[in-house]
C-alpha cells in the first residue's frame, strides 16, 4: 500500500469471498463488510456497499468469549483467566498498542479495496530445489499499484475427504487422541458434517464465515457402547463441539488445525484433522 508492506495484525482476520449473488463479502481485519460486485475473467468492480452478512444467530457462543478483534482489557481478562502453565505473558506495552495497529491496518485495507477497478493477477512462488514446479498466489491490484497479496482459507477438496479427529490442542500443548482410527469426520456442500467420534455415530450443522466455522446443534445419532477409551475420548470431543460454537480454523484436504476463537491463543483449545489414509 502506498509502497509500503502492511502484515495483518494478530488478531486481525482479513478475508475476502466472491459469492454466486453478484456481491463480494470480508472483513477488513475486524469489521465485516458486502459489497456489489462485477468480476470479470481478470477483473473485479466493486460498487454499492450493502448490509453485511451477519453470522449465524442460532444458539450463538457469548460475543464476550468469541471475539477475533479484543480490547486490551479483553486482551488482560484472557491472560489473567489463562492456566496454561508455559503460556508467555504479554506486557502491558503489546496490548495498549495492538488496538491502534488494528484500526491502522483496517484503513489501509478498506482504502485499498476502494480506489478504483481491481486487476486479478498471480504471484508465481519461488522453485524448491527438487521439488515440485512451484504453484502461485491470487493477487489483485488496483489503480494506484497497491497489491494485495491473497491464500486460500477454505480448499473445496475438504468436501471431498474423510478426517480422522487425530489431536486435541490445550493452550499451547497437544496430545494425540488414543482412539483416533475409530473416528471419522466428513464436511458436506450442504452445510452438514457427519461422521463418528469414537463411537457412535454425530452430526451438526456448519457455517462458513471467512476463516471462521461455527457449528451448530451437534448430537449423537446413535447410542452405543463400547471400549472405555473410545467411550471417554468421544465425551471430551463432543463436550467440545457443543460447549464451543465457533472455531477459527486452517486447512485443505491435507489436514485442518481448528482451534476455538476466544480471543486469546493461551486460552484456546481445539482438534486437528488429518485425512484418511488410503481413501
Amino acid at each position: 500500500m502506498d509502497g509500503q508492506e502492511a502484515h495483518t495484525p494478530q488478531n486481525a482476520s482479513p478475508w475476502i469471498e466472491f459469492r454466486d449473488d453478484g456481491t463480494v463479502a470480508g472483513n477488513y481485519g475486524c469489521t465485516p463488510f458486502r459489497v456489489k460486485a462485477e468480476l470479470a475473467a481478470n477483473t473485479l468492480t466493486l460498487g454499492e456497499n450493502l448490509p453485511a452478512l451477519p453470522p449465524p444467530t442460532a444458539t450463538p457462543a457469548s460475543p464476550d468469549e468469541t471475539t477475533s478483534c479484543p480490547t486490551p482489557d479483553k486482551q488482560h481478562r484472557d491472560i489473567a483467566s489463562s492456566t496454561g502453565p508455559d503460556a508467555q505473558q504479554p506486557t502491558a506495552e503489546s496490548l495498549t498498542q495492538r488496538s491502534p495497529e488494528l484500526r491502522d491496518f483496517e484503513a489501509k485495507v478498506k482504502k485499498f479495496f476502494h480506489r478504483g477497478q481491481l486487476k486479478i493477477t498471480e504471484k508465481k512462488l519461488p522453485q524448491e530445489v527438487g521439488g515440485p514446479p512451484p504453484g502461485s498466489l491470487p493477487q489483485l491490484r488496483n489503480e494506484h499499484g497497491d497489491i494485495a497479496t491473497l491464500t486460500l482459507v477454505r480448499d473445496p477438496s475438504i468436501f471431498d475427504t474423510t478426517f480422522q479427529v487425530s489431536e486435541w490442542m490445550v493452550y499451547d500443548s497437544s496430545d494425540h487422541i488414543k482412539s483416533a482410527k475409530d473416528t471419522s469426520v466428513a464436511f458436506h456442500r450442504d452445510g452438514t458434517v457427519t461422521g463418528k467420534l469414537g463411537c457412535n455415530d454425530f452430526t451438526a450443522k456448519i457455517f462458513f464465515n471467512g476463516p471462521h466455522l461455527f457449528f451448530r446443534d451437534a448430537q449423537l445419532t446413535t447410542h452405543r457402547t463400547c471400549a472405555t477409551q473410545n467411550m471417554q475420548d468421544e465425551a471430551a470431543i463432543f463436550e467440545r463441539l457443543q460447549r464451543s460454537l465457533n472455531y477459527r480454523y486452517t486447512g485443505s484436504s491435507e489436514g485442518i488445525y481448528m482451534r476455538d476463537d476466544v480471543g486469546s491463543e493461551y486460552r484456546a483449545t481445539g482438534f486437528q484433522f488429518r485425512p484418511v489414509k488410503g481413501q
